[in-house]
Protein backbone atom coordinates (compact mmCIF):
# COMPACT_ATOMS: atom_id res chain seq x y z
CA UNK A 1 0.00 0.00 0.00
CA UNK A 2 2.96 2.08 0.97
CA UNK A 3 4.37 1.58 -2.92
CA UNK A 4 1.32 2.36 -4.20
CA UNK A 5 0.89 6.28 -2.21
CA UNK A 6 4.43 6.75 -2.92
CA UNK A 7 4.12 6.22 -6.81
CA UNK A 8 0.88 8.40 -6.61
CA UNK A 9 3.21 10.98 -4.97
CA UNK A 10 5.99 10.84 -7.63
CA UNK A 11 3.62 10.94 -10.34
CA UNK A 12 2.24 13.96 -9.02
CA UNK A 13 5.33 15.69 -8.35
CA UNK A 14 6.11 14.97 -11.79
CA UNK A 15 2.89 16.42 -13.54
CA UNK A 16 3.11 19.35 -11.04
CA UNK A 17 6.23 20.09 -13.43
CA UNK A 18 4.68 19.87 -16.60
CA UNK A 19 1.45 22.01 -15.25
CA UNK A 20 4.14 24.74 -13.66
CA UNK A 21 5.47 24.60 -17.54
CA UNK A 22 2.04 24.93 -19.33
CA UNK A 23 0.78 27.67 -17.07
CA UNK A 24 4.47 29.70 -17.23
CA UNK A 25 3.95 29.77 -20.94
CA UNK A 26 0.30 31.05 -20.84
CA UNK A 27 0.37 32.99 -17.97
CA UNK A 28 3.44 33.66 -15.77
CA UNK A 29 5.88 34.34 -18.04
CA UNK A 30 8.85 33.78 -15.06
CA UNK A 31 11.78 32.23 -16.53
CA UNK A 32 13.83 32.49 -13.18
CA UNK A 33 11.02 30.95 -11.36
CA UNK A 34 10.76 28.52 -13.81
CA UNK A 35 14.57 27.70 -13.67
CA UNK A 36 14.48 27.36 -9.85
CA UNK A 37 11.70 24.93 -9.74
CA UNK A 38 13.48 22.53 -12.55
CA UNK A 39 16.61 22.47 -10.56
CA UNK A 40 14.52 21.42 -7.68
CA UNK A 41 12.77 19.08 -9.39
CA UNK A 42 15.85 17.73 -10.89
CA UNK A 43 17.42 17.55 -7.20
CA UNK A 44 14.39 15.94 -5.94
CA UNK A 45 14.58 13.08 -8.93
CA UNK A 46 18.16 12.58 -7.80
CA UNK A 47 17.35 12.07 -4.51
CA UNK A 48 14.70 9.83 -5.09
CA UNK A 49 17.28 7.55 -7.58
CA UNK A 50 20.08 7.71 -5.11
CA UNK A 51 17.70 6.01 -1.91
CA UNK A 52 16.38 3.70 -4.63
CA UNK A 53 20.04 2.23 -4.84
CA UNK A 54 20.59 2.67 -0.88
CA UNK A 55 22.47 -1.22 -0.45
CA UNK A 56 22.74 -1.96 -4.43
CA UNK A 57 25.47 -1.57 -6.45
CA UNK A 58 23.87 -1.10 -10.42
CA UNK A 59 25.33 -4.11 -12.87
CA UNK A 60 25.01 -1.83 -15.81
CA UNK A 61 25.20 1.63 -15.70
CA UNK A 62 25.35 4.30 -19.09
CA UNK A 63 25.97 8.04 -19.09
CA UNK A 64 23.80 9.82 -21.93
CA UNK A 65 24.59 13.13 -23.49
CA UNK A 66 23.72 15.38 -25.94
CA UNK A 67 25.11 15.81 -28.81
CA UNK A 68 25.89 19.69 -28.36
CA UNK A 69 28.61 18.11 -25.97
CA UNK A 70 30.70 17.58 -28.87
CA UNK A 71 32.78 20.00 -30.32
CA UNK A 72 30.71 21.74 -32.89
CA UNK A 73 33.07 22.11 -35.73
CA UNK A 74 34.19 18.86 -35.31
CA UNK A 75 34.69 15.85 -38.11
CA UNK A 76 34.51 13.11 -35.99
CA UNK A 77 31.24 12.60 -35.18
CA UNK A 78 30.55 10.40 -32.24
CA UNK A 79 26.66 10.15 -32.57
CA UNK A 80 26.48 6.50 -33.96
CA UNK A 81 29.98 5.52 -31.68
CA UNK A 82 31.17 7.75 -29.19
CA UNK A 83 35.22 5.73 -29.97
CA UNK A 84 35.04 8.04 -32.83
CA UNK A 85 36.63 10.77 -30.42
CA UNK A 86 40.03 11.63 -31.28
CA UNK A 87 40.64 12.82 -27.46
CA UNK A 88 41.87 16.58 -28.97
CA UNK A 89 40.65 18.38 -25.86
CA UNK A 90 38.19 20.72 -27.68
CA UNK A 91 35.11 19.33 -25.84
CA UNK A 92 34.64 16.91 -23.10
CA UNK A 93 34.02 13.84 -24.61
CA UNK A 94 37.65 12.39 -24.04
CA UNK A 95 37.13 12.73 -20.67
CA UNK A 96 33.94 10.93 -20.95
CA UNK A 97 35.78 8.44 -22.52
CA UNK A 98 38.70 8.19 -19.64
CA UNK A 99 35.63 7.71 -17.50
CA UNK A 100 34.08 4.90 -19.56
CA UNK A 101 37.08 2.73 -19.36
CA UNK A 102 37.90 3.74 -16.04
CA UNK A 103 34.30 2.14 -14.32
CA UNK A 104 33.56 0.14 -17.57
CA UNK A 105 30.06 1.63 -18.55
CA UNK A 106 28.25 2.36 -21.34
CA UNK A 107 28.33 5.66 -22.80
CA UNK A 108 25.52 7.05 -25.27
CA UNK A 109 25.27 10.11 -27.44
CA UNK A 110 21.96 11.21 -28.79
CA UNK A 111 20.58 13.56 -31.11
CA UNK A 112 17.33 14.29 -29.54
CA UNK A 113 14.56 13.02 -26.80
CA UNK A 114 13.51 9.91 -29.27
CA UNK A 115 16.94 8.30 -29.84
CA UNK A 116 17.77 8.69 -26.02
CA UNK A 117 14.61 6.70 -25.10
CA UNK A 118 14.67 4.21 -27.75
CA UNK A 119 18.68 3.76 -26.41
CA UNK A 120 17.37 3.44 -22.59
CA UNK A 121 14.47 1.01 -23.71
CA UNK A 122 16.28 -1.20 -25.47
CA UNK A 123 19.65 -1.25 -22.93
CA UNK A 124 17.55 -1.12 -19.73
CA UNK A 125 20.90 -0.15 -17.37
CA UNK A 126 19.97 -0.03 -13.88
CA UNK A 127 21.34 3.32 -13.70
CA UNK A 128 21.57 6.07 -15.83
CA UNK A 129 23.45 9.54 -15.73
CA UNK A 130 21.70 11.49 -17.78
CA UNK A 131 23.04 15.14 -19.10
CA UNK A 132 21.14 17.79 -21.07
CA UNK A 133 19.49 21.69 -20.72
CA UNK A 134 16.73 22.00 -18.41
CA UNK A 135 14.05 21.37 -21.01
CA UNK A 136 14.71 18.16 -22.32
CA UNK A 137 16.38 16.75 -18.89
CA UNK A 138 13.25 16.90 -17.03
CA UNK A 139 11.17 15.44 -20.03
CA UNK A 140 13.59 12.94 -20.28
CA UNK A 141 13.45 11.67 -16.54
CA UNK A 142 9.49 11.94 -16.79
CA UNK A 143 9.32 9.96 -19.74
CA UNK A 144 11.37 7.34 -18.78
CA UNK A 145 10.29 6.73 -14.90
CA UNK A 146 10.25 4.29 -13.07
CA UNK A 147 13.85 3.87 -14.48
CA UNK A 148 16.94 5.39 -12.41
CA UNK A 149 17.87 8.47 -14.34
CA UNK A 150 20.20 10.32 -12.22
CA UNK A 151 20.21 14.15 -13.93
CA UNK A 152 22.91 16.32 -14.55
CA UNK A 153 22.28 19.72 -16.03
CA UNK A 154 24.87 20.41 -19.01
CA UNK A 155 26.53 23.61 -19.16
CA UNK A 156 25.91 26.51 -21.80
CA UNK A 157 28.22 28.45 -22.27
CA UNK A 158 27.73 30.74 -25.51
CA UNK A 159 24.38 29.43 -26.80
CA UNK A 160 22.13 26.50 -26.48
CA UNK A 161 22.77 23.49 -28.49
CA UNK A 162 26.10 24.78 -29.07
CA UNK A 163 29.09 24.01 -27.76
CA UNK A 164 28.00 22.66 -24.54
CA UNK A 165 29.69 21.71 -21.30
CA UNK A 166 29.61 19.50 -18.70
CA UNK A 167 31.08 19.12 -15.25
CA UNK A 168 33.62 15.70 -15.08
CA UNK A 169 33.93 15.89 -11.32
CA UNK A 170 30.26 16.03 -10.72
CA UNK A 171 29.70 12.78 -12.68
CA UNK A 172 32.47 10.63 -11.87
CA UNK A 173 31.24 11.76 -8.00
CA UNK A 174 27.96 10.21 -8.89
CA UNK A 175 29.82 6.97 -9.96
CA UNK A 176 31.88 6.46 -6.82
CA UNK A 177 28.83 7.02 -5.12
CA UNK A 178 27.01 4.59 -6.23
CA UNK A 179 29.34 2.09 -6.89
CA UNK A 180 30.55 2.76 -3.26
CA UNK A 181 33.93 3.68 -3.47
CA UNK A 182 33.58 6.76 -1.72
CA UNK A 183 36.37 9.18 -3.58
Amino acid sequence: MFKFFKNIMTKFVYNYYFICYFFKEKLLNDQKAFNEYSYKLVKYNNKKVLNRLKGKIPKRISILLPHCIQDYDCVFKITSNIENCKRCGKCRIGDILELKEKYNISVKVATGGTLARMYLKEEKPDFIIAVACKRDLVSGIFDMYPMNVYGVFNIIKNSPCVNTDVDIKEIEKILNLILNKGE
